[in-house]
């Protein structure tokens, strides 16, 4: 059996991944309201965040202590990070007007450059769209709002949580344009998406599969934007795995690249028709 010699990055991502899931074990409240969830979570996202080498990072995803974790941590991760945009989301409703009026979010220059890669990436294979559907939307709806200010298409945001559709739908409403806006209370993979030329799914939404199956079936013309996540960046989010595309003839058309910036690659197909 070979033996690893781990550098000392790898070490620390190894050992700060481990703590931070002891944490969030121990901790009743993941939300922002917390200084313990905020310290540790800033500081393993910085930590996954920098550049690392493709097979020092599958050392490190192929550990058994990793593996034997991960699926737990990626669950408490999704719950924490639900908690801290209903947080925000809670902040700004009733506050904005215009877009701008997000600059403090945290992670504002983060959103607005994984919007502009994943849109120059959308121009080299798609040069216009009237209308597209963002799934997952969630209780912040910057992604779709940045996407429609890029496109200047018409936008629709499809959420299944009660609570994130609520608060996304009164912020939208109180920004400038909302005419051109729409709100849906749905899960993704039961809605018609016959109307849209583009769709985005967001990289939490677990049904990813089905939903893709309903596109093909509503509308096979469609564009889809998938956010996955390579290397590393699988301690914090689950990849789009296109093998399990069974019902579904497409193929991949475009791809973004993460970097220290930005956490999320994300995956452009079409359909075979």
């Amino acid at each position: 059996m070979k033996t690893i010699k781990w550098s000392r990055t790898q070490e620390k991502i190894i050992h700060t991944y481990m703590d931070t899931y002891k944490i969030l074990l121990e901790e009743k409240d993941l939300s922002p309201k917390n200084p313990i969830i905020n310290r540790v979570l800033t500081e393993l996202v910085s930590l996954i965040s920098k550049p690392l080498e493709q097979h020092l990072a599958a050392e490190i995803l192929n550990l058994d202590e990793i593996q034997s974790i991960r699926g737990n941590m990626l669950a408490k991760l999704t719950i924490a990070e639900t908690l801290m945009e209903e947080h925000h989301a809670k902040s700004y409703v009733g506050k904005v007007s215009t877009l701008e009026d997000f600059r403090s979010f945290l992670y504002w220059g983060n959103y607005k450059e994984l919007i502009k890669t994943e849109i120059n990436e959308l121009k080299k294979v798609k040069n216009d769209s009237q209308s597209f559907a963002f799934v997952g939307t969630g209780p912040l709806p910057l992604s779709p709002l940045l996407i429609q200010q890029e496109l200047g298409a018409n936008m629709t945001c499809l959420d299944i949580d009660e609570q994130a559709y609520s608060l996304g739908k009164r912020i939208i409403q109180q920004l400038e344009g909302e005419a051109s806006s729409n709100y849906v209370l749905n899960d993704g993979a039961l809605h018609d998406y016959g109307e849209f030329d583009l769709v985005w799914i967001a990289s939490l939404v677990p049904n990813k599969e089905e939903i893709l199956e309903r596109i093909y079936e509503t509308n096979p013309d469609a564009t889809v934007a998938i956010r996955s996540v390579d290397g590393i960046h699988h301690l914090l989010y689950e990849p789009v795995d296109a093998t399990k595309f069974r019902n579904v003839r497409c193929e991949e058309v475009a791809r973004t690249i993460a970097d220290s910036f930005i956490i999320n690659s994300t995956i452009f197909y079409t359909f075979k028709q």
